[in-house]
Protein backbone atom coordinates (compact mmCIF):
# COMPACT_ATOMS: atom_id res chain seq x y z
CA UNK A 1 0.00 0.00 0.00
CA UNK A 2 1.76 3.74 -0.65
CA UNK A 3 0.38 5.73 2.61
CA UNK A 4 0.64 9.76 2.33
CA UNK A 5 0.92 11.28 5.61
CA UNK A 6 0.51 14.99 6.58
CA UNK A 7 2.39 15.36 9.98
CA UNK A 8 3.26 19.10 10.00
CA UNK A 9 5.99 18.04 12.69
CA UNK A 10 6.96 15.02 11.95
CA UNK A 11 10.25 14.11 12.34
CA UNK A 12 12.50 10.61 12.57
CA UNK A 13 14.90 10.44 15.98
CA UNK A 14 17.53 13.02 15.00
CA UNK A 15 15.89 15.71 16.36
CA UNK A 16 14.03 16.89 19.54
CA UNK A 17 10.11 16.07 17.90
CA UNK A 18 7.63 13.52 17.68
CA UNK A 19 8.20 10.24 15.70
CA UNK A 20 4.77 8.07 15.81
CA UNK A 21 4.50 8.15 12.16
CA UNK A 22 8.50 7.35 11.46
CA UNK A 23 8.02 4.82 14.33
CA UNK A 24 4.85 3.26 12.37
CA UNK A 25 6.07 4.07 8.76
CA UNK A 26 9.18 2.07 9.71
CA UNK A 27 7.42 -1.13 10.16
CA UNK A 28 5.22 -0.85 7.60
CA UNK A 29 7.97 -0.57 5.20
CA UNK A 30 9.67 -3.34 6.58
CA UNK A 31 6.42 -5.04 5.70
CA UNK A 32 6.70 -4.09 1.75
CA UNK A 33 4.15 -0.52 2.61
CA UNK A 34 5.22 2.52 0.86
CA UNK A 35 5.33 5.11 3.49
CA UNK A 36 5.96 8.94 2.13
CA UNK A 37 5.77 11.59 5.60
CA UNK A 38 5.03 15.29 4.53
CA UNK A 39 6.69 17.38 7.25
CA UNK A 40 7.90 20.77 7.44
CA UNK A 41 11.43 21.72 7.44
CA UNK A 42 10.94 24.48 10.46
CA UNK A 43 11.59 22.45 13.70
CA UNK A 44 8.80 23.50 16.23
CA UNK A 45 10.91 22.61 19.35
CA UNK A 46 14.34 23.89 18.42
CA UNK A 47 12.78 27.34 16.11
CA UNK A 48 15.19 26.81 13.75
CA UNK A 49 15.22 25.56 10.30
CA UNK A 50 16.95 22.12 10.40
CA UNK A 51 16.55 20.17 7.06
CA UNK A 52 17.29 22.34 4.67
CA UNK A 53 20.09 24.53 2.85
CA UNK A 54 19.75 28.00 2.02
CA UNK A 55 17.88 28.46 -1.12
CA UNK A 56 16.41 25.18 -1.25
CA UNK A 57 12.92 24.68 -1.46
CA UNK A 58 11.71 21.03 -1.21
CA UNK A 59 14.27 18.03 0.30
CA UNK A 60 13.06 13.99 -0.37
CA UNK A 61 15.20 11.98 2.21
CA UNK A 62 14.71 8.17 2.83
CA UNK A 63 15.02 7.53 6.32
CA UNK A 64 15.08 3.68 7.70
CA UNK A 65 12.98 2.60 4.58
CA UNK A 66 10.11 5.72 5.64
CA UNK A 67 10.40 9.13 2.64
CA UNK A 68 9.87 12.12 4.05
CA UNK A 69 9.31 14.86 2.08
CA UNK A 70 10.77 18.57 4.32
CA UNK A 71 8.90 21.61 2.91
CA UNK A 72 10.34 24.84 3.59
CA UNK A 73 8.01 27.09 5.70
CA UNK A 74 8.48 30.23 7.49
CA UNK A 75 10.19 30.92 10.92
CA UNK A 76 8.35 31.66 14.11
CA UNK A 77 9.09 31.96 17.83
CA UNK A 78 5.52 31.95 19.63
CA UNK A 79 1.93 31.41 19.55
CA UNK A 80 1.15 34.15 17.20
CA UNK A 81 0.29 35.12 13.67
CA UNK A 82 3.64 34.02 12.55
CA UNK A 83 3.11 30.25 13.58
CA UNK A 84 -0.31 30.63 11.68
CA UNK A 85 1.47 31.59 8.62
CA UNK A 86 3.51 29.21 9.28
CA UNK A 87 0.79 26.39 9.45
CA UNK A 88 -1.08 27.96 6.16
CA UNK A 89 2.31 27.90 4.77
CA UNK A 90 2.70 23.97 5.15
CA UNK A 91 -0.36 23.02 3.70
CA UNK A 92 -0.12 25.42 0.68
CA UNK A 93 3.11 23.89 -0.37
CA UNK A 94 2.55 20.44 0.22
CA UNK A 95 -0.72 20.63 -1.84
CA UNK A 96 1.62 22.13 -4.57
CA UNK A 97 4.60 19.97 -4.47
CA UNK A 98 2.85 16.77 -3.95
CA UNK A 99 1.83 16.77 -7.22
CA UNK A 100 5.21 15.79 -8.32
CA UNK A 101 4.47 11.98 -6.76
CA UNK A 102 3.08 9.16 -7.92
CA UNK A 103 -0.79 8.74 -6.38
CA UNK A 104 -0.75 6.77 -3.22
CA UNK A 105 -3.70 4.26 -2.19
CA UNK A 106 -5.03 6.62 1.25
CA UNK A 107 -3.82 9.84 2.57
CA UNK A 108 -3.81 10.61 6.27
CA UNK A 109 -4.24 14.34 7.58
CA UNK A 110 -2.73 14.79 11.24
CA UNK A 111 -4.15 17.43 13.63
CA UNK A 112 -2.06 19.32 15.69
CA UNK A 113 -3.82 21.90 13.20
CA UNK A 114 -6.39 22.41 10.98
CA UNK A 115 -4.65 23.04 7.91
CA UNK A 116 -2.64 20.18 7.75
CA UNK A 117 -6.13 18.31 7.69
CA UNK A 118 -7.81 20.42 4.91
CA UNK A 119 -4.44 20.15 2.78
CA UNK A 120 -4.59 16.28 3.40
CA UNK A 121 -8.84 16.57 2.27
CA UNK A 122 -7.99 18.70 -0.51
CA UNK A 123 -5.35 16.46 -2.06
CA UNK A 124 -7.68 13.13 -1.40
CA UNK A 125 -10.30 14.92 -3.63
CA UNK A 126 -8.15 15.95 -6.52
CA UNK A 127 -6.45 12.52 -7.18
CA UNK A 128 -9.49 10.63 -5.69
CA UNK A 129 -7.87 9.13 -2.74
CA UNK A 130 -9.65 7.95 0.74
CA UNK A 131 -8.84 10.62 3.21
CA UNK A 132 -8.57 9.65 7.03
CA UNK A 133 -8.39 12.09 9.96
CA UNK A 134 -6.34 11.46 12.62
CA UNK A 135 -7.19 13.93 15.64
CA UNK A 136 -4.33 13.94 17.88
CA UNK A 137 -5.82 17.54 19.35
CA UNK A 138 -9.62 18.30 19.31
CA UNK A 139 -10.21 21.90 17.76
CA UNK A 140 -11.34 24.07 18.56
CA UNK A 141 -12.38 23.07 21.94
CA UNK A 142 -8.93 22.64 23.35
CA UNK A 143 -7.90 26.21 22.15
CA UNK A 144 -10.96 27.30 23.72
CA UNK A 145 -10.51 25.75 27.33
CA UNK A 146 -7.46 26.67 27.14
CA UNK A 147 -8.77 30.42 26.88
CA UNK A 148 -7.06 30.81 22.93
CA UNK A 149 -9.96 31.03 21.75
CA UNK A 150 -13.55 32.53 22.87
CA UNK A 151 -15.98 30.51 22.24
CA UNK A 152 -18.85 31.72 20.23
CA UNK A 153 -16.20 33.63 18.36
CA UNK A 154 -16.13 33.59 14.45
CA UNK A 155 -12.50 32.04 14.25
CA UNK A 156 -14.08 29.57 16.97
CA UNK A 157 -17.50 29.19 14.83
CA UNK A 158 -15.15 28.34 11.53
CA UNK A 159 -13.15 25.66 12.78
CA UNK A 160 -15.71 24.17 14.83
CA UNK A 161 -17.60 24.31 11.28
CA UNK A 162 -14.42 22.69 9.70
CA UNK A 163 -14.18 20.09 12.53
CA UNK A 164 -17.41 18.83 11.74
CA UNK A 165 -16.94 18.67 7.71
CA UNK A 166 -13.51 16.70 7.60
CA UNK A 167 -15.70 14.06 10.34
CA UNK A 168 -18.24 13.70 7.88
CA UNK A 169 -15.80 13.81 4.57
CA UNK A 170 -13.19 11.12 6.32
CA UNK A 171 -13.55 7.41 5.28
CA UNK A 172 -11.97 6.81 8.76
CA UNK A 173 -10.89 8.75 12.10
CA UNK A 174 -8.11 8.09 14.28
CA UNK A 175 -7.90 9.18 17.55
CA UNK A 176 -4.93 9.54 20.04
CA UNK A 177 -6.99 10.40 22.72
CA UNK A 178 -9.18 7.24 24.51
CA UNK A 179 -12.14 9.15 24.93
CA UNK A 180 -12.39 11.08 22.27
CA UNK A 181 -14.85 8.85 20.39
CA UNK A 182 -17.27 10.15 22.82
CA UNK A 183 -16.76 13.83 21.29
CA UNK A 184 -16.78 12.67 17.95
CA UNK A 185 -19.99 10.94 17.93
CA UNK A 186 -21.23 13.26 19.86
CA UNK A 187 -21.28 15.50 16.79
CA UNK A 188 -23.11 13.49 14.96
CA UNK A 189 -20.25 10.50 13.39
CA UNK A 190 -20.93 7.02 13.56
CA UNK A 191 -18.57 5.50 16.07
CA UNK A 192 -18.05 2.47 13.51
CA UNK A 193 -15.64 4.92 11.53
CA UNK A 194 -13.58 6.01 14.27
CA UNK A 195 -10.66 4.30 15.75
CA UNK A 196 -8.16 4.59 18.96
CA UNK A 197 -4.95 4.23 17.90
CA UNK A 198 -2.59 6.03 20.91
CA UNK A 199 0.85 6.51 20.57
CA UNK A 200 3.70 4.16 21.38
CA UNK A 201 6.95 3.00 22.16
CA UNK A 202 9.62 1.18 20.03
CA UNK A 203 12.36 -0.52 21.09
CA UNK A 204 15.18 2.19 22.20
CA UNK A 205 18.35 1.59 20.78
CA UNK A 206 21.55 1.44 23.24
CA UNK A 207 23.02 4.45 25.40
CA UNK A 208 26.20 3.70 23.22
CA UNK A 209 24.58 4.30 19.99
CA UNK A 210 22.55 7.60 20.93
CA UNK A 211 24.60 9.56 23.11
CA UNK A 212 26.66 12.42 21.98
CA UNK A 213 27.35 16.53 22.45
CA UNK A 214 24.60 17.68 24.33
CA UNK A 215 22.68 14.37 25.54
CA UNK A 216 26.07 13.21 26.86
CA UNK A 217 27.14 16.08 28.70
CA UNK A 218 23.84 16.51 30.34
CA UNK A 219 23.65 12.60 31.35
CA UNK A 220 26.95 13.19 32.65
CA UNK A 221 25.71 16.00 34.79
CA UNK A 222 22.88 14.18 36.26
CA UNK A 223 25.25 11.52 37.20
CA UNK A 224 27.74 13.06 38.79
CA UNK A 225 24.76 15.04 40.76
CA UNK A 226 23.69 11.37 41.96
CA UNK A 227 26.90 10.25 42.44
CA UNK A 228 26.94 13.07 44.89
CA UNK A 229 23.72 12.17 46.56
CA UNK A 230 21.00 14.04 44.86
CA UNK A 231 17.60 12.69 43.69
CA UNK A 232 17.12 13.64 40.19
CA UNK A 233 13.69 14.50 38.83
CA UNK A 234 13.11 15.40 35.45
CA UNK A 235 11.11 16.60 32.37
CA UNK A 236 12.02 16.08 28.63
CA UNK A 237 10.17 17.74 26.26
CA UNK A 238 8.19 20.53 25.15
CA UNK A 239 7.95 24.14 27.43
CA UNK A 240 4.35 25.11 26.22
CA UNK A 241 1.61 26.36 27.75
CA UNK A 242 -0.66 23.29 28.10
CA UNK A 243 2.62 21.41 29.64
CA UNK A 244 2.23 23.91 32.65
CA UNK A 245 5.75 23.95 33.54
CA UNK A 246 5.58 26.60 36.28
CA UNK A 247 3.82 24.55 38.27
CA UNK A 248 7.17 22.46 38.39
CA UNK A 249 8.81 25.60 39.16
CA UNK A 250 6.50 25.96 42.10
CA UNK A 251 7.29 22.22 43.07
CA UNK A 252 10.67 22.83 43.66
CA UNK A 253 10.59 26.24 45.29
CA UNK A 254 7.87 23.96 47.31
CA UNK A 255 11.33 21.70 47.89
CA UNK A 256 13.45 24.54 48.97
CA UNK A 257 11.44 26.17 51.54
CA UNK A 258 11.18 22.77 53.58
CA UNK A 259 14.89 22.53 53.12
CA UNK A 260 14.45 19.55 50.68
CA UNK A 261 18.04 20.17 49.30
CA UNK A 262 18.92 16.76 48.18
CA UNK A 263 16.49 17.30 45.62
CA UNK A 264 16.98 18.65 41.79
CA UNK A 265 14.95 19.44 38.98
CA UNK A 266 16.24 19.47 35.44
CA UNK A 267 14.10 20.71 32.57
CA UNK A 268 15.30 19.17 29.47
CA UNK A 269 13.58 20.98 26.10
CA UNK A 270 12.38 24.34 24.47
CA UNK A 271 9.45 25.70 23.29
CA UNK A 272 7.47 29.32 24.45
CA UNK A 273 7.22 28.79 28.00
CA UNK A 274 11.49 27.76 28.69
CA UNK A 275 11.94 31.72 28.95
CA UNK A 276 9.30 32.47 31.46
CA UNK A 277 9.64 29.05 33.74
CA UNK A 278 13.95 30.76 33.89
CA UNK A 279 12.33 33.78 34.99
CA UNK A 280 10.63 32.20 37.78
CA UNK A 281 13.23 29.95 39.12
CA UNK A 282 15.85 33.39 39.46
CA UNK A 283 13.05 35.42 40.83
CA UNK A 284 13.02 32.85 43.69
CA UNK A 285 16.70 32.19 43.78
CA UNK A 286 15.76 28.48 42.93
CA UNK A 287 19.22 26.92 42.98
CA UNK A 288 17.64 23.39 42.84
CA UNK A 289 16.59 23.76 39.21
CA UNK A 290 18.88 23.61 35.92
CA UNK A 291 17.48 24.10 32.00
CA UNK A 292 18.96 22.28 29.62
CA UNK A 293 18.80 22.63 25.76
CA UNK A 294 16.42 20.09 23.27
CA UNK A 295 18.11 16.52 22.66
CA UNK A 296 17.38 14.49 19.49
CA UNK A 297 14.64 12.19 20.30
CA UNK A 298 16.65 8.67 20.07
CA UNK A 299 19.09 10.46 22.90
CA UNK A 300 15.86 10.75 25.30
CA UNK A 301 15.32 7.61 26.66
CA UNK A 302 19.28 7.36 27.55
CA UNK A 303 18.97 11.01 29.46
CA UNK A 304 15.35 9.89 30.78
CA UNK A 305 17.11 6.54 32.62
CA UNK A 306 19.97 8.58 33.86
CA UNK A 307 16.57 10.48 36.14
CA UNK A 308 15.76 8.96 39.71
CA UNK A 309 12.41 10.53 38.95
CA UNK A 310 10.13 11.52 35.92
CA UNK A 311 7.60 14.72 35.92
CA UNK A 312 4.65 15.48 34.03
CA UNK A 313 2.09 18.48 34.09
CA UNK A 314 -0.72 20.07 32.26
CA UNK A 315 -2.88 22.36 32.67
CA UNK A 316 -6.16 21.59 34.31
CA UNK A 317 -8.71 22.55 31.14
CA UNK A 318 -12.10 20.59 30.63
CA UNK A 319 -10.91 19.10 27.41
CA UNK A 320 -8.52 16.68 29.17
CA UNK A 321 -11.47 14.36 30.04
CA UNK A 322 -11.53 12.89 26.72
CA UNK A 323 -7.61 12.04 27.65
CA UNK A 324 -3.90 13.19 26.75
CA UNK A 325 -2.10 12.05 23.47
CA UNK A 326 1.65 13.07 25.51
CA UNK A 327 4.25 11.01 24.09
CA UNK A 328 6.72 11.46 27.03
CA UNK A 329 4.21 9.79 28.84
CA UNK A 330 4.83 6.42 27.31
CA UNK A 331 8.41 7.06 27.11
CA UNK A 332 8.77 8.19 30.59
CA UNK A 333 6.71 4.43 31.41
CA UNK A 334 9.82 2.73 28.88
CA UNK A 335 12.58 4.46 31.07
CA UNK A 336 11.46 2.50 33.67
CA UNK A 337 12.03 5.50 36.16
CA UNK A 338 9.10 6.27 38.31
CA UNK A 339 6.33 8.74 37.16
CA UNK A 340 5.08 12.24 38.99
CA UNK A 341 2.15 12.59 36.60
CA UNK A 342 0.17 15.86 37.76
CA UNK A 343 -3.31 16.05 35.01
CA UNK A 344 -6.83 16.10 35.36
CA UNK A 345 -7.36 12.76 33.33
CA UNK A 346 -8.79 10.47 35.43
CA UNK A 347 -7.38 7.36 33.83
CA UNK A 348 -4.17 7.92 32.72
CA UNK A 349 -0.83 5.29 31.38
CA UNK A 350 0.82 6.18 34.85
CA UNK A 351 -2.60 4.83 36.62
CA UNK A 352 -3.14 1.99 34.74
CA UNK A 353 0.33 0.80 34.95
CA UNK A 354 0.96 1.60 38.75
CA UNK A 355 4.19 2.95 37.35
CA UNK A 356 4.25 6.07 39.30
CA UNK A 357 2.27 8.32 41.59
CA UNK A 358 -0.78 10.39 39.81
CA UNK A 359 -1.44 13.90 42.01
CA UNK A 360 -3.78 16.87 40.99
CA UNK A 361 -3.34 19.29 37.89
CA UNK A 362 -1.61 22.44 39.10
CA UNK A 363 -0.48 21.47 42.49
CA UNK A 364 2.95 22.49 43.51
CA UNK A 365 2.55 21.08 46.64
CA UNK A 366 0.72 17.66 45.82
CA UNK A 367 3.90 17.18 43.39
CA UNK A 368 6.48 18.20 46.27
CA UNK A 369 4.97 15.83 48.12
CA UNK A 370 5.15 12.90 45.79
CA UNK A 371 8.74 13.52 44.82
CA UNK A 372 9.68 13.09 48.21
CA UNK A 373 7.99 9.80 48.93
CA UNK A 374 9.63 8.38 46.01
CA UNK A 375 13.02 10.13 47.16
CA UNK A 376 12.36 8.19 50.35
CA UNK A 377 11.80 4.63 48.92
CA UNK A 378 15.85 4.51 47.97
CA UNK A 379 17.10 3.20 44.65
CA UNK A 380 15.30 -0.27 44.75
CA UNK A 381 12.05 0.62 45.80
CA UNK A 382 11.85 3.62 42.70
CA UNK A 383 13.08 0.67 40.90
CA UNK A 384 10.15 -1.76 41.95
CA UNK A 385 7.58 1.19 40.79
CA UNK A 386 9.57 1.90 37.52
CA UNK A 387 9.22 -2.06 36.00
CA UNK A 388 6.10 -2.03 36.59
CA UNK A 389 5.23 0.81 34.10
CA UNK A 390 7.93 -0.35 31.64
CA UNK A 391 6.47 -3.99 31.47
CA UNK A 392 3.10 -2.51 31.07
CA UNK A 393 4.18 0.16 28.55
CA UNK A 394 5.80 -2.44 25.89
CA UNK A 395 3.05 -4.65 26.33
CA UNK A 396 0.23 -2.47 25.58
CA UNK A 397 1.78 0.21 23.41
CA UNK A 398 3.79 -1.58 21.59
CA UNK A 399 4.68 0.68 18.07
CA UNK A 400 4.48 -2.95 16.29
CA UNK A 401 1.36 -3.73 17.40
CA UNK A 402 -0.15 -0.21 16.68
CA UNK A 403 1.10 -0.08 13.46
CA UNK A 404 -0.72 -2.93 12.72
CA UNK A 405 -3.77 -1.10 13.93
CA UNK A 406 -3.12 1.82 12.03
CA UNK A 407 -2.54 -0.27 8.86
CA UNK A 408 -5.68 -1.62 9.14
CA UNK A 409 -7.47 1.44 9.71
CA UNK A 410 -6.22 2.32 6.40
CA UNK A 411 -7.07 -0.27 4.73
CA UNK A 412 -10.67 -0.03 6.25
CA UNK A 413 -10.81 3.46 4.89
CA UNK A 414 -10.26 1.81 1.00
CA UNK A 415 -13.29 -0.10 1.08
Amino acid sequence: MRIWILNHYASPPDRAAGTRHYDFGRVLAGQGHEVTIFASSYNHFSRQEERLSPGERLRVECIDGVRFVWVRTPPYAGNNYRRVANMLSYASRTVLVQRHFSRPDVIVGSSVHMAAVAAAYVIGWARGVPFVFEVRDIWPQTLIDMGALRKGSLAARILGWAELFFYGRARMIISLLPKAPDYIAGRGISKEKIAYIPNGIADAPSADETLSGDAAELVAKITQLRHDGRVIAGYVGSHGRANALATLVHAARELRDRGEDGIVFVFVGDGPEKETCQRLARYHDLHNVIFWRPVPKRSVPAVLEALDVTLISALDVAVHKYGLSCNKMFDYLASGRPVVSACSVEETPVSASGGGICVPPEAPEAIADAVVTLASLGEAGRQAIGDRGKHWVYQNHNVTDLAERFLKTLVQAQR
